[in-house]
């Protein structure tokens, strides 16, 4: 057997309800000076499964509902308590104590958004006449090759160009509903923006009107996922870089 650690919390932190981990083994905490982490028992040896990562996420995201918590990465498991020690000893007590501070009372959210392709393409024919004249020519003339290589290759900058506008568009939009927002890398699924909002807890029925206005008011070519509260788990990755335990 060994420990899985969910994360690290401040000492002074009581669970509000019993919760389960991994394999349904029961959570606790283990303290160290004035942190403790989150672990329970789990069979080292045993295959990782979809249902281990869920419950890895459930145990943060229920203690996240009225506690701070800095997240560990899925997969730290260790022998003993005295190994749990040890993580929280390398990454540096003092610092992990003044970045759970840092983070007291905020909630991340997160905000994907993506493109309806067809609806964007609409949109591209109808605010561009010099694309809208380039499909026309290529309808005309379907056996050439080469006007069809150019109708791509204008479509897809455009469709770019559009996706980068209307990331600005949303970042400045829910700019003013964070107190930090940190943006991921897109790439493909037609996504637009994937933004972490860096939220107070107590803010989030406010949180939760502005981005239900914001969706409100956004075009057809857009639409938006909304997930949390969550852990911060886009902001610790930046404040811990190099600690392969932690975000």
């Amino acid at each position: 057997m060994g420990l899985h650690v969910y994360g690290v919390v401040s000492a002074a932190t009581t669970l509000q309800r019993v919760l389960h981990g991994r394999g349904e083994a029961p959570v606790s905490l283990v303290v160290y000076g004035d942190l403790a982490a989150v672990v329970s028992e789990v069979d080292s040896a045993a295959r990782i499964r979809r249902d281990d990562l869920l419950a890895h996420a459930r145990v943060l995201e229920a203690i996240v509902d009225d506690s701070t918590v800095l997240p560990m990465r899925f997969g730290v498991i260790v022998e003993d308590y005295d190994e749990v020690a040890d993580i929280i000893h390398s990454a540096g007590e003092g610092r992990l104590t003044t970045l759970l501070g840092s983070f007291d009372g905020l909630v991340q959210l997160t905000v994907k958004a993506y493109h309806d392709q067809d609806q964007a393409l609409r949109h591209l024919l109808r605010e561009r006449p010099e694309l809208r004249e380039l499909r026309d020519q290529t309808a005309a003339a379907p056996s050439s090759y080469h006007s069809k290589i150019k109708l791509g290759e204008a479509i897809a900058a455009n469709l770019d160009a559009l996706a980068s506008a209307d990331a600005s568009l949303l970042y400045a939009q829910l700019s003013r509903l964070a107190e930090r927002i940190v943006l991921d890398e897109v790439s493909g699924g037609h996504k637009v923006l994937d933004a972490a909002l860096l939220v107070q807890r107590d803010a989030r029925a406010q949180t939760d009107e502005g981005i239900a206005q914001i969706r409100h008011t956004l075009p057809d070519r857009l639409s938006l996922r909304y997930i949390g509260p969550l852990p911060p788990y886009s902001f610790v990755d930046g404040q811990l870089a190099g600690e392969p335990a932690w975000g």
